[in-house]
């Protein structure tokens, strides 16, 4: 039975990293505009062994913040393919008026699998409003700076550095999403890809990545 939308009832979608908090923020601040009541999904997609440190801090931070915002916190396993499963039936377990997912996970959903995260949720949750909230709006009022993102590979060079392709090639390293920046006519902005079940997202100058780090631990420096 479909949830009844008498009442309304936030569910924010977040994986691991510091664009997971600023989206809760965000879901936090639409329930307090709602009155209503928060509930936090966590994708738990990184490998148990590898990213426990990343996973032990990222989630005592979703922890605080569900304290903080007096949110429930549901934490699933998960790969990309069931994501649009587990939110579903996490919305309709908690009768969701509202699921909120960051733009990034859409794109990367989309592109890398054939299909949009969008329409599945309109078809498997329809009793609910889904939000896609821009990277930069995550956490200000900002405007999202960037294109819509399109399918782009990076190839690894021999001084290590990486060239961004938008056409597939023969051996290339990572395949993911990139954002041009609007204020540019260079191929710079922001390129997004999975490795090993985490989304990272680093900075493309002039059509090269000099170094596979993630912006936001770049701003944490």
């Amino acid at each position: 039975m479909s949830p009844s939308r008498t009442e309304e009832h936030i569910l924010v979608c977040v994986n691991y990293g510091h664009h997971g908090s600023r989206l809760i923020k965000r879901g936090a601040s639409l329930a307090k505009q709602l009155d209503a009541p928060l509930t936090i999904l966590v994708f738990d997609s990184l490998p148990e062994e590898e990213f426990k440190h990343d996973k032990e801090i990222d989630m005592s931070i979703f922890k605080d913040l569900a304290d903080d915002f007096n949110a429930d916190m549901i934490v699933e396993k998960s790969r990309a393919h069931d994501i649009s499963r587990i939110i579903s039936k996490a919305a309709e377990e908690k009768q969701a008026s509202q699921i909120m997912i960051g733009q990034v996970v859409e794109s990367l959903w989309a592109t890398l699998l054939g299909g949009s995260i969008i329409n599945e949720l309109l078809e498997k949750a329809p009793f609910a409003d889904l939000h896609v909230v821009p990277r930069a709006r995550s956490e200000e009022s900002d405007d999202w700076n960037f294109e819509r993102g399109v399918h782009t590979f990076l190839l690894q060079q021999e001084d290590g550095t990486y060239e961004l392709h938008f056409d597939d090639i023969d051996g290339y390293t990572y395949e993911g999403v990139f954002f041009k920046s609007l204020h540019t006519d260079f191929n710079s902005g922001i390129f997004a890809f999975t490795n090993e079940g985490r989304i990272f997202e680093v900075r493309v100058d002039d059509g090269t990545v000099h170094k596979l780090v993630d912006v936001d631990d770049e701003q944490a420096k």
